[in-house]
Parts: C-alpha cells; sequence; structure tokens
C-alpha cells in the first residue's frame, strides 16, 4: 500500500495536504484545525490496519507566527516549570520547549500540552534540560535542530527505502564476526539476508598492544556502499568508537540508537579523537564523522517496533549495563527467524539500572556476551560491594588520606556517586567532598537528562520525593589543571572519582604521580583492569610502575599508597548472571553465539551453556561467517 492509497482511507475533511514517511512512521500534514487537534480518533482504526505508526502534524499554513506562539506558550506553562529555551521546526510543524521540570509542561493528563496545541496550532514536544549544564547534549540537539531541513528529506527516503518489503518465510541469514569474537573490544557484526546488510556496532579496541584495534571492515563481504542500517548497541568506545569513521568516509545511512546512547557517544568519541590528536598527532576521524553520526540517528524508545530494513525488524529494550544500553530483537523476514544481540548486558540489581529484560516473545538465536564467562567469574552480592566501598572510605578517611578511584566515566561512576550520595543521606555527618574529574561531570549531565533510562527506585527517589543522588553537595567538578592541583595539595581527606577506568591515560596519571607514594592514600578499583594496563599491574601488586612524564621519558613511580580492589561494581553480568539470563528468556533459542569475552572463557561458557540447557553453542572466531538459517 503506498501513501497515496492510505491518503484515500482518510475522509476529504481532513484536509491532509502532504504524506510523508518519517523513518519506519507515516506523517500526516493537514490544513484542517481539527483534524490536527481530535484527529487521533479518526486514525486509530488505520493505524490497526497498516501496523504503522501515524502522526498528525499542522501544515504551515494553520500555525501561528512563531513569535506569538512563543508569547502563548510563557504564558500558558507554569514559572516552576522553568523553562530554557523554545524553539520551532517549521519543517515538521512542531515546538520544542526545554524546561527543567517538563512534568509541569506536560500538565495533569496533557492538559497543558492540549491547550498549547489548540491556541498555537503547533505541535509541541518537550525536551528535558540536563541538571547540570551539558555542552555536549547541547551540541547533539542544536546538530539535530539545525539539520530539521536535511533530516525531514533523509527520514523520509529511509521510509521510503524500507517499505519496499516485507521479506518472505524462505531465504537465508548470516552474521559475519568483523570484530570482539574471542576478544574484548570492537565490536562489530554483519547481520545479513538476500536483501539487506545491518551492521551492529563498530567499535575500537581501546589500548590495543598488538595493533588489532579496528573491525575487519576490509572483509570481502562488507561493503559500506551496500549498508541499509548501523545499530548501536550502547556508547562504550569498544563498540561506538569507530562509527563516525563509517560516516566520515561515505556512509549516509541510519544510525539506529537511544537518544542516552547518541549522546554518550558523541562524549566519548570527541574525548578519544582528542587523546589520540595529542599523543601521536592523528585519529582515524574528525568531528565532522561525529557530527554526521548524530544527524543521522534514529533514536526509538524501548520497546518501540521500527522497521529497519526492507525485510528486518527492530526492538530495542533495556540491557542493565549503561545508560541508554539495548539489547536488539531484530525480526526477519515475514517470521523467517528471530535474531537477539545483547551488546554488553547486566542481569543483575543495580542502583543505577533495571536488570537486562528477558520477555521476549520469539527468539531462534542469541549472541551474547561473555565477558565474565570463565569459571571463576564471580560478581560479589551488590549490597556486600557498596558495604564494601564504604569500609574502604571510612578506613582511609579515618587515616586522614585520599581514596582515588580510576572509573569509566560512563556507568561505574555514576553507580559509586549513587552509593556515596545514599550513604550520606543516611549518615549526616559524612561530608567528605568528592571531586569528579575528567569526562564523569559531563557524562553525569547526561544522566540527569534522561532519569527515565534510570531504574524504578531512582525515579521514584527523583519525581516523587524530589531527591536526585545526582545533585549532593557531596559531589565537585575539578574544572582546571589548578583546581586538580588544590585537591592534590589538600591536606584535608578526600574522594577523587576520576578518568581513565584502566589507568590508561588521562587525570587519573596526575593523581597517582602525587598520590602514590603517601601510604595514608589508598586506590579504589572498582571495574575491569585488561592485560597490559598499568591498572592490572597495580592489581597484581607492582609497586615500582613504568610511568610516561608526558615529555617522552620514562620514569619509575613508586607505589606506596593501598591498592584496593572491590568487586560488584560491574556493568557485566558474571557467569552465574549469564547462565540465569538465557534461563529467564520467555523463549529460549535454538542457537547461542558467544563473543565480547577471552577465548578460553567464552569456550568454557558455550561448553556450560550447551550442557544445561542441551542448545546449539558457537563460539566463532573473528571473520568467520555463520549461516543462522
Amino acid at each position: 500500500m503506498n501513501l497515496e492509497d492510505i491518503k484515500n482511507k482518510l475522509p476529504k475533511s481532513t484536509e491532509i495536504s502532504k504524506v510523508l514517511y518519517e523513518g519506519s512512521n507515516i506523517v500526516f500534514y493537514t490544513k484542517s484545525k481539527d483534524f490536527f487537534l481530535n484527529g487521533s480518533k479518526d486514525i486509530k482504526d488505520l493505524v490497526s490496519e497498516i501496523k504503522k505508526r501515524i502522526t498528525i502534524r499542522p501544515d504551515a499554513m494553520i500555525s501561528i507566527d512563531p513569535k506569538l506562539a512563543k508569547e502563548k506558550i510563557e504564558k500558558i506553562i507554569p514559572k516552576e516549570a522553568e523553562v530554557d529555551e523554545i524553539l520551532f521546526e517549521p519543517e515538521f510543524g512542531r515546538v520544542l520547549i526545554f524546561a527543567k521540570k517538563p512534568g509541569l509542561v506536560i500538565g495533569k493528563n496533557g492538559e497543558t500540552l492540549r491547550e498549547i496545541k489548540s491556541k498555537t496550532f503547533w505541535g509541541p514536544e518537550i525536551r528535558r534540560v540536563p541538571t547540570y549544564s551539558s555542552d555536549i547534549v547541547n551540541k547533539a540537539r542544536e546538530i539535530v535542530h539545525e539539520e530539521a531541513a536535511y533530516r525531514k528529506q533523509f527520514l523520509n527516503r529511509i521510509g521510503q527505502k524500507i517499505q519496499l518489503s516485507k521479506g518472505s518465510k524462505e531465504g537465508w541469514v548470516r552474521i559475519s564476526a568483523l570484530g570482539s569474537f574471542r576478544e574484548v573490544g570492537r565490536s562489530c557484526i554483519l547481520l545479513q539476508t538476500k536483501q539487506s546488510k545491518v551492521l551492529l556496532d563498530c567499535g575500537v579496541a581501546v589500548g590495543s598492544s598488538n595493533g588489532n584495534s579496528t573491525p575487519y571492515i576490509d572483509a570481502p563481504e562488507f561493503d559500506m556502499d551496500a549498508l541499509d542500517a548501523v545499530v548501536l548497541s550502547h556508547a562504550h568506545l569498544d563498540h561506538s568508537g569507530f562509527i563516525p569513521y563509517l560516516y566520515e568516509y561515505g556512509y549516509t545511512g541510519p544510525l539506529y540508537t537511544t537518544k542516552p546512547t547518541r549522546d554518550l557517544m558523541a562524549l566519548l568519541t570527541l574525548d578519544y579523537i582528542d587523546v589520540l590528536q595529542r599523543e601521536s598527532g592523528k585519529a582515524p576521524y574528525t568531528s565532522k564523522g561525529i557530527k554526521s553520526a548524530i544527524k543521522h540517528s534514529i533514536t526509538p524508545e524501548f520497546g518501540e517496533v521500527c522497521d529497519l530494513a526492507p525485510d528486518m525488524r527492530l526492538t530495542f529494550q533495556n540491557a542493565g549495563h549503561i545508560l541508554g544500553s539495548a539489547l536488539s530483537h531484530i525480526h526477519i523476514g515475514d517470521g523467517l527467524h528471530n535474531f537477539l544481540y545483547t551488546g554488553d548486558l547486566k542481569f543483575g540489581p543495580t542502583k543505577l539500572l533495571e536488570p537486562a529484560y528477558t520477555k521476549f516473545s520469539r527468539v531462534e538465536t542469541i549472541l551474547m556476551e561473555s565477558t565474565y564467562g570463565g569459571p571463576q567469574d564471580f560478581i560479589p552480592a551488590k549490597k556486600d560491594a557498596d558495604s564494601n566501598l564504604i569500609s574502604a572510605v571510612i578506613e582511609t578517611i579515618k587515616r586522614k588520606g585520599k581514596i582515588i578511584i580510576p572509573a569509566f566515566s560512563v556507568g561505574r561512576a555514576q553507580e559509586v556517586m549513587v552509593v556515596l550520595a545514599e550513604y550520606a543521606r543516611r549518615n549526616p555527618d559524612f561530608n567528605i567532598p568528592v571531586y569528579l574529574d575528567g569526562m564523569i561531570w559531563d557524562a553525569t549531565a547526561i544522566h540527569t537528562t534522561y532519569p527515565e533510562f534510570l531504574s524504578r527506585q531512582l525515579q521514584r527517589q527523583i519525581f516523587h520525593y524530589n531527591n536526585n543522588p545526582f545533585t549532593s553537595n557531596l559531589f565537585h567538578e575539578v574544572k582546571s589543571q589548578k583546581e586538580r592541583k588544590g585537591v592534590i595539595d589538600s591536606k584535608e581527606p578526600a574522594i577523587i572519582i576520576t578518568t581513565s577506568g584502566m589507568i590508561t591515560g588521562g587525570p587519573i596519571m596526575e593523581y597517582l604521580k602525587y598520590l602514590s607514594d603517601n601510604p595514608k592514600n589508598m586506590l579504589v578499583f572498582i571495574g575491569y583492569q585488561a592485560q597490559g594496563t598499568l591498572g592490572s599491574r597495580i592489581q597484581k601488586g607492582w609497586r615500582d610502575l613504568p610511568f610516561a612524564d608526558g615529555k617522552g621519558n620514562t620514569m619509575t613511580l613508586k607505589m606506596a599508597a593501598e591498592a584496593r580492589t572491590v568487586e560488584g561494581f560491574s556493568g557485566h553480568s558474571d557467569r552465574n548472571q549469564l547462565i540465569s539470563y538465557i534461563g529467564n528468556l520467555y523463549s529460549k533459542p535454538d542457537h547461542i553465539i558467544l563473543n565480547h569475552g577471552e577465548a578460553s572463557k567464552s569456550v568454557n561458557l558455550a561448553s556450560t551453556l550447551h550442557k544445561i540447557y542441551r542448545k546449539e553453542t558457537t563460539v566463532p572466531q573473528n571473520l568467520d561467517a555463520i549461516r543462522l538459517k
């Protein structure tokens, strides 16, 4: 059914001036004020018939002048909503309202939004303003807004392409392993059918010592020009770090990801190329590629079904790993095959996020991570991890030392912040300053922008009790070298949460340089330390550390500070949780494929899963191709 046929199913009184695709959705532009305000009732049956989401937007001729509309909106919305900005996108017939308290803009049962529509004949859309100012969030939104005219054409083009066919019940499906198989890093999987090619993640191996840091995009089956789409599971560089390269060198198709992942990807990739430029004078791409990735992004909500390619439909669900991380369920053909790509997942409780989703109605093949799939990989209970962290903090404070916590800027840092904020709330005498250095402040700002992606417990605290742990008075941003020196030189106890998480560079090097010789201080590891990193060496007991002085020379650093590892803060599932995840899936897969783990761990977990569930298990190597159907 083409767009004209769909349009003709509505009465002429709807005054439809234009029908366009917007990705996998359909948009009606109308000259009828009544249809714009009340048309949802008329299209209900049509949505059921064509199985497409339909949006009604105003034709430009019925929308009032933006200046007058802004004045009316400012009068309608209560001051308590703290509106930051109002922007108009005439290309889409919508007005974007940025506010610190979006609920007050929406109003009870949506009454404020309805009033805005009826008084202005613009389609209002609400955006949350970060609690902390975030240049990254602002820039991502600015790019999407400034490129509205392009995005309208782009989304319509994508919509036309993916409507061509729904595939059939016959055919073949295969994946090609382009990175992250029998290793951790540079995740990249090519999913193919006769009709479509979709790339799942495209990351880098940060700090790789063997030169294999990028995916195998030179594989014969990979053709950038033939790609229908790229799907990004989450923002960590080993999954997102090479995506801007694709856009800088010719890819112009869609990037499907969640809004938090889009923003976090921009933050991490900008920092990645900045570090490379400073260290070696070259990077694989520039900010141009990052901007293009944002410009071409499509951001479905969890549970929203959208067409991905002519014979593929995508549904994101929560992966529990970091903010915005998503499991990608892909329905292929007319019931031909159902494929689940987990990316990194956490099937266990954390304070930050809900456990990974399991209620998929059909899964024939699952491609699952195995980072902690080895026989010895067991993560302590989260309550024990929290208690052990607080114990380490209290011990160090009592001896008037400083706690240095190297952490990934996204995920683990915020988990620690929540633990510390909750402890301070229960213990008012605990007022030790917590300094956030590196990208942690910006990453936390993005967390405050999307609280709907946080755990239900945190959402209750934020929305119902006005208790946002990220805004605790404990936390202080370190903005400059001068402020960093002040933290180092201070004689008072303090907690320092800083990047990088594996001690491979960044502000942590400065803190180590000046604080590691004091036995009163404590270095607390809360995350995975890859083989060969300085963090791994310290964990193993090294006390004489090779250390670059920033001038091309290597010095030896004496490690007198206590080094302690607090297990239980990982954003990955341990062995038991991975096994349990398969067991808790509503639909048990026939085929389990493992990636994102050291070879021995992946193979051992595959053997165990086969014994428990009597399912086919596979541990491919990079450059293998596996027929799924």
